[in-house]
């Protein structure tokens, strides 16, 4: 058993009954007012948050319209430049096929009046029958070749000049010199071809070289009848006129 001193002090305490419960009642009430509290201030803290990071989202939003906007402007800007450049490249193109067009039909008018002078006023004095020119051109078939021929009637115009004229290939086969008549290698059937005219006139058509000749040289011998009858020849270097 207990025993109290002198100096012990004795303490009453009012009882007030329900007391505790309510102390509990108190104590729970502030519990819960302040987990209230703090989820309020949890939510509002959170509320602004998500407005800023909407806010950020709307902005960053914009913006990547705004740049996809000038991506395409950019693009837009590329594809017309490189437009305008392929343009500029097909009109400069363009002009200089014209000029080159330009520049091959003076030169073949060139030519022709030159052709046109020789006939009516050769500078060497010659008069009569004549091989004004001799063209050789390749064809896309292997060893096949356009020709062309041009017989004239220089300075004196005023009659016609008629004859026959024969076309042959020279060259070689197998080390052997051959002359090969026109009608060889062409689709003409005559030894001898045809002429009457008064000014030129041109022999053209087409050959085919046989597999082992070597061309060197196309000779031309043209024979005039009548009372100014004359008899010429000339030959043409092969390789002069493919280069041409």
């Amino acid at each position: 058993m207990a025993r109290f001193q002198a100096n012990d002090k004795l303490i009453l305490v009012k009882h007030v009954p329900g007391a505790r419960r309510k102390r509990l009642v108190y104590t729970l009430t502030a519990v819960f007012i302040s987990a209230a509290i703090a989820y309020l201030l949890g939510y509002v803290v959170a509320g602004a948050k998500l407005d800023n990071a909407i806010s950020s989202l709307q902005r960053l939003s914009s913006e990547h319209q705004m740049l996809k906007k000038e991506e395409q402007q950019l693009r837009q800007t590329v594809a017309n430049l490189e437009s305008g450049r392929a343009i500029d490249e097909q009109a400069k193109q363009q002009i200089q096929d014209t000029i080159s067009g330009l520049r091959s039909t003076v030169a073949r008018l060139e030519k022709d009046v030159s052709f046109y002078k020789n006939i009516m006023a050769p500078s060497d004095n010659a008069k009569g029958l004549q091989v004004q020119n001799a063209e050789i051109e390749e064809t896309s078939e292997d060893r096949r070749y356009a020709y062309k021929i041009v017989l004239a009637q220089v300075a004196d115009n005023k009659n016609y000049v008629s004859g026959v004229v024969a076309i042959n290939l020279i060259g070689s086969n197998g080390g052997t010199q051959e002359v090969i008549p026109l009608r060889d290698v062409s689709e003409r059937e005559e030894l001898g071809i045809k002429f009457r005219f008064r000014y030129f006139q041109n022999i053209e058509g087409e050959l085919t070289l046989p597999a082992d000749f070597i061309p060197a040289s196309i000779q031309v011998v043209a024979q005039s009848k009548g009372k100014t009858a004359s008899r010429i020849e000339q030959s043409f270097d092969w390789g002069t006129l493919t280069a041409n």
